[in-house]
């Protein structure tokens, strides 16, 4: 495994871990945005080490998921929902709507997927 795909799984699983934290805490908009992350820096780990380039510098889940050959599926599907929280928890005029609407169950939901795609990375890399 390449440094740099080792250093992109290493930010993924601590982003992970503050995700958890998050949830915990009842952080769950904070929770939904560091899932995020860790999905999306799992995913450009599988990229990375796939390709001489760096990933590139997109956020959106669904086409990094296509990029680093996720299957059509269940999983892929609820990146869908997890990649609004890159851009949606950034600015005020959706901050507020978004937080309404992300309950306890919701972000379970989101930290799951976001492990979910940190153990498909891994495994894909090993």
């Amino acid at each position: 495994m390449k440094l740099s795909t080792r250093q992109w799984l290493v930010i993924a699983e601590d982003d992970l871990a503050t995700a958890v934290a998050m949830l915990r805490s009842r952080r769950y908009l904070w929770a939904g945005f560091i899932a995020q992350q860790a999905a999306e820096k799992s995913l450009k780990a599988v990229l990375q080490e796939i390709s001489p380039a760096a990933p590139p510098r997109i956020h959106d889940l669904v086409e990094l998921g296509r990029r680093a050959g996720l299957a059509d599926g269940p999983l892929l599907a609820r990146l869908e929902v997890l990649k609004a929280y890159y851009i949606a928890t950034r600015y005020p005029e959706n901050r507020e709507r978004v937080q309404q609407s992300t309950t306890r169950t919701l972000t379970v939901e989101l930290v799951q997927t976001a492990k979910e795609i940190l153990t498909w990375a891994q495994q894909r890399l090993t």
